[in-house]
C-alpha cells in the first residue's frame, strides 16, 4: 500500500494544467479497461472450466461403453450356455464334434463380438466428441481473452488520448 501515494504524486505531476474531468476520464479509462481484461479471464476460466466437464463425462463414456461390452459377452455366453444344454436335452448331441452345435455357437459368439464391438466404438465415438468439443471450448475461452485483452488497450489508448489529448 506504499506505492499508492507514489502513484498518486506520479499523477499530480504529470497532469498539473489539466482539469479534474480530464484526469478523472483518463482514470474511468483505465478502470473500464481492467473490467475488459477481468471479462475476458472470467470467459477463459468459464471455458477451461466448461472443458474439463466435458473430458470427465468423455471417460464416463467410455467407461460406460466398456461396461456395456463386457455385458453383451456376458449375453453371448449365457446364450451359448442355453444352446448347449437344449441340445444336450434334445438327444442331438452338445459336444463341440456336433457340427450344428458348432455352427450355432459359432454364431452366437460372432454376434456377441460384434454387438461388444459396437457399443465400445459407440462410447469412443462421443468420448472423441466430447474431447473434441472441450478443445473448441478451450480455444473459446483462449480468444475471449485476447479480444478483451486487446479491447481493453483499445478503451484505456483512447480514453486517454482523450483525457491528456
Amino acid at each position: 500500500m506504499a506505492f499508492i501515494p507514489a502513484i498518486a504524486a506520479a499523477i499530480g505531476s504529470a497532469t498539473s494544467g489539466l482539469s479534474l474531468g480530464s484526469v478523472l476520464g483518463g482514470i474511468g479509462s483505465l478502470v473500464s479497461a481492467g473490467g475488459t481484461i477481468a471479462s475476458g479471464v472470467a470467459a477463459k476460466n468459464a471455458a477451461d472450466f466448461e472443458a474439463q466437464q466435458m473430458e470427465m463425462k468423455a471417460q464416463e463414456e467410455r467407461a460406460a461403453a466398456q461396461r456395456e461390452a463386457q455385458e453383451k459377452k456376458r449375453e453371448g455366453a449365457l446364450v451359448m450356455s442355453r444352446q448347449q444344454a437344449l441340445a444336450a436335452a434334445s438327444g442331438a448331441g452338445a459336444g463341440l464334434d456336433a457340427p450344428t452345435i458348432v455352427k450355432l455357437m459359432t454364431g452366437t459368439a460372432s454376434q456377441a463380438e460384434y454387438n461388444a464391438g459396437s457399443v465400445l466404438y459407440g462410447g469412443e465415438s462421443r468420448a472423441r466428441g466430447l474431447i473434441d468439443s472441450a478443445k473448441g471450448r478451450r480455444l473459446s475461452g483462449k480468444a475471449s481473452l485476447l479480444g478483451s485483452t486487446i479491447g481493453a488497450f483499445g478503451q484505456a489508448a483512447s480514453g486517454l488520448g482523450k483525457a491528456f489529448g
